[in-house]
């Protein structure tokens, strides 16, 4: 009988009504259990707060002290200040068999991507297999010369002890090189002489090994006749350890938003990303970086041609003969645009 009076009750009530009781009957629920078995919650902590780094603790004089960096879950991954730490390991383990295996490769990239930072790793991991490497930055030919011949240790004087010739060093050097396993280093050679490129084109042609690093380099000599590793942007966590490294050095804290800023600004370039660091450092006010890393509008371009097609058919159907024609010719515009930029090299893609 009381289950009967219970339904008719329940049937009497309107929607809002039961949900109200429920709601009513799970906190009365809640508070009637004992503190022993309540559950553990607490509805200000979250998942996102938990892995969150702890807040950086600040002395009188407003310096981070450096027991933050040990704090951080990622403290083991980030490099210590002045530790040396290469981002582009494949990079790297495909120059060294490259190299190895007598051939030659090209890296370019933008200035700070990173290029003479991977030469170095290269010369490192070359010399600590015991093989001969000669690393040189651009000069006159003659130094240029000089240094190989330096760094290889090949006399730079005749019998009568009067210098050699930049021809005579030349051939000492390409000698060397044939009846040695060397390898040869260039550093910006973009900036090298056109003469001296070619006599690099004159090694190759003989299988010397040889690593160029280059910027934008042109489809020329040398470097058209060997393959090119094009160097991208580094991922948004390794610009993060870049900063928060040149941060730890410079005794500074920065706070998770102050990174995200400058990491705006440095758009993936190793180089731009420490001197976001030295700006904020010596308090200047910079609103965008040099870096060049844009986006590829070409498929909006396409979906907008696609749209007008679209508005076109609209026209035809609707009978609205405006529409008809102002779709037909924007879509044969950004349609003809889209196929243009398409063709076009990727380099000529991007906003100088």
């Amino acid at each position: 009988m009381m289950a009967t009076g219970a339904i008719v009750v329940v049937n009497g009530l309107n929607p809002l009504s039961l949900l109200t009781l429920g709601i009513g009957g799970v906190l009365a629920l809640a508070s009637a259990l004992p503190s022993g078995i309540a559950p553990k919650f607490n509805p200000k902590l979250s998942s996102k707060n938990e892995t969150q780094d702890p807040p950086p603790v600040i002395d009188s004089e407003g310096v981070a002290s450096r027991r933050e960096a040990l704090a951080s879950p990622r403290a083991s991954e980030i490099p210590t200040p002045g530790e040396f730490k290469i981002y582009r390991q494949a990079e790297l383990n495909r120059t060294t068999a490259s190299l190895l295996a007598n051939g030659a490769i090209l890296i370019a990239g933008e200035d700070g991507s990173g290029k003479s930072t991977l030469a170095i790793a290269v010369v490192e991991k070359l010399q600590a297999d015991g093989f001969t490497v000669a690393f040189i930055e651009p000069a006159t030919p003659k130094q240029m010369l000089l240094e190989i011949a330096h760094q290889f240790d090949i006399t730079t004087e005749d019998l009568e002890g009067k210098s050699l010739t930049a021809d005579k060093l030349k051939r000492a050097i390409a000698q060397f090189l044939e009846e040695n396993t060397a390898f040869l280093i260039l550093d910006d050679a973009h900036c090298c002489d056109a003469k001296f490129r070619m006599w690099l084109k004159q090694l190759r042609r003989s299988d010397a090994p040889m690593l160029l690093l280059a910027t934008d380099p042109p489809r020329t000599d040398i470097f058209i006749n060997i393959p090119r590793i094009e160097l991208k942007p580094l991922p948004e966590y390794a610009i993060r350890e870049i900063m928060v490294q040149a941060a730890a050095e410079r005794a500074i804290a920065l706070k998770p938003s102050e990174l995200s800023k400058l990491q705006e600004r440095a758009g993936g370039n190793p180089m731009l990303a420490a001197r976001a660091v030295d700006e904020e450092y010596l308090g200047l006010d910079v609103e965008s970086g040099d870096h060049r890393r844009y986006f590829d509008i070409t498929p909006l371009i396409l979906l907008a041609g696609i749209a007008f097609v679209i508005m076109r058919f609209i026209g035809l159907g609707t009978g609205d003969q405006a529409l008809y024609i102002f779709g037909g010719i924007a879509a044969a515009i950004f349609l003809g645009l889209s196929r243009l930029l398409y063709n076009l090299p990727p380099e000529d893609r991007r906003i100088r």
